[in-house]
Order: structure tokens, then C-alpha cells, then sequence
């Protein structure tokens, strides 16, 4: 699997397209490796390379385990609700809008993830920024943004809340919402999230967590292209293991 291409104007539309696509699909089998998924809730998006109004999203109550690339829905924004425009018969979206606002707000958003990951939706209760404890927890350093009033849109939208920046979104009471310029990046910053959300919570039990020293948090924080890098093993072992999400 390659990164986004850096000249958009120079891509080949319909291998790029199959390259999100199947990074989705296989984002989502990882995710319901995860212990991500959480009843029919969770939405992953990441727009279409051919059309700045078209996205391709999970379709609602297939499981994440079985969703095959195939199974992936073409959808318009012109319907605030979005409108399905390729997909497999009877398919239907959930969450669209919610995501839509953040692919609307900032360029750097094509893809959007949203799932309810467990040490995700415990520490968005508080909610503050994900402490520097560990260099893992490190990499979101300067990443990261709050939503306090999350589930009152007439005090702000989740894009406002994120601003022009961060690229993950502690929602109070709702877990964690990432974006990236591909699906690798948005799919690492959350597993990044997650893995320092549990992480903040053991050490908080056990009553300790010092801060990472101020000269390496300055080297820390990821990059699109780091996080692409880190992402990519994760990406190989699941097709090596289900290469039947291709079809």
C-alpha cells in the first residue's frame, strides 16, 4: 500500500480510488480486531478521489470483520443525511452528516474516523487533552483538541471545536473522532489515541504518570507520513490474512 500521492494532479484517479477502498475495508477489519466496534455504531469515511462532493463509507450493520471492499458505499453530500449513490442493493449509511462536517471544514480531512473504542468513550467522560506520560502518548502531542459541548450544536460544531490544527477530537462523553489526509493517518491516530487513553487511565489508577521530558516532546508528534509509515504494517498483516475483503 503506497501514502497519498503528494501532487493530487498527477494521479491515476481509478487506482487511487481502489487504494482508499481498500484501505478502508481493511481498516475496518482491523478495528473489529480491536475491540472498536460497538453495536452498530461507528463510522469511518474518506472521500473520493474523482469527486470532492462523493465519499466512500462503511455501510450501517454490516459487521466491521466482514465488510469486504465491495460492500463500501459511494455517497453524495448533497443530502446532509447522504445520498447512496453506488453500493449493494437495500445498503444504507449512518453518521454521514457528522462526519460531513469535518471533510467540509478542513482540506487535510479525506478521511474522517469515528468508532466507540472502550478506553476511548471511558476517558472523553473528563474530558481533557491525553496526557504526555509515554512516548507512545507522545506522538498526539499538539494533535489534539477538546469538544466540551459536544451533543449542543448551537454552542459549536465538532469542526469548530477542532479548528484548523489538531487532528484528534476528544468529544466529552463520545469517545474520539480522528482525521487525516488518507485513511492510514486518521486509522493511526486514533489506535494512537486509544493506546494512550488506556494507557492515561491505568497509570491514573495506580496513582502515577509523569510527563515525557520537554526536549523529546518537541521530536515526538506525528507526521502525516509517520503515521502513514507506522500504520502500514498493521494494513499488510490484515490483507495477508484476509485477502478476501478485495472482493
Amino acid at each position: 500500500m503506497t501514502t497519498t500521492p503528494e501532487n493530487p494532479e498527477t494521479i491515476d484517479v481509478e487506482a487511487e480510488r481502489q487504494r482508499r477502498k481498500v484501505a478502508l475495508a481493511a481498516t475496518l477489519r482491523l478495528f473489529a480486531r480491536l475491540d472498536y466496534e460497538f453495536g452498530f455504531n461507528g463510522h469511518l469515511t474518506v472521500r473520493d478521489p474523482g469527486a470532492d462532493d462523493l465519499f466512500w463509507a462503511n455501510p450501517w450493520q454490516v459487521p466491521f470483520g466482514r465488510v469486504r471492499v465491495s460492500d463500501l458505499l459511494l455517497v453524495s453530500s448533497g443530502d446532509p443525511a447522504g445520498r447512496i449513490v453506488q453500493g449493494p442493493p437495500g445498503a444504507r449509511v449512518s453518521g454521514f452528516a457528522s462526519q460531513h462536517v469535518l471533510h467540509a471544514a478542513r482540506a487535510d480531512a479525506v478521511a474522517v474516523v469515528h468508532v466507540h473504542s472502550p478506553a476511548g468513550f471511558t476517558w472523553s467522560s473528563r474530558p481533557e487533552l491525553l496526557p504526555p506520560w509515554t512516548t507512545d502518548a507522545a506522538l498526539l502531542h499538539g494533535l489534539q483538541a477538546v469538544h466540551e459541548t459536544f451533543g449542543f450544536p448551537d454552542r459549536g460544531s465538532t469542526a469548530d471545536a477542532l479548528g484548523p490544527t489538531a487532528k484528534v477530537l476528544i468529544q466529552r462523553g463520545h469517545g474520539f473522532i480522528t482525521i487525516g489526509r488518507s485513511v492510514e493517518e486518521a486509522a493511526f491516530l486514533f489506535i494512537a489515541a486509544e493506546r494512550a487513553a488506556d494507557q492515561a487511565l491505568r497509570l491514573a489508577a495506580a496513582g502515577r504518570g509523569d510527563r515525557v521530558a520537554d526536549e523529546l516532546l518537541a521530536k515526538w508528534p506525528l507526521t502525516p507520513e509517520l503515521a502513514e509509515q507506522h500504520y502500514a504494517p498493521h494494513l499488510q498483516q490484515v490483507l495477508h490474512d484476509e485477502p478476501e475483503l478485495l472482493s
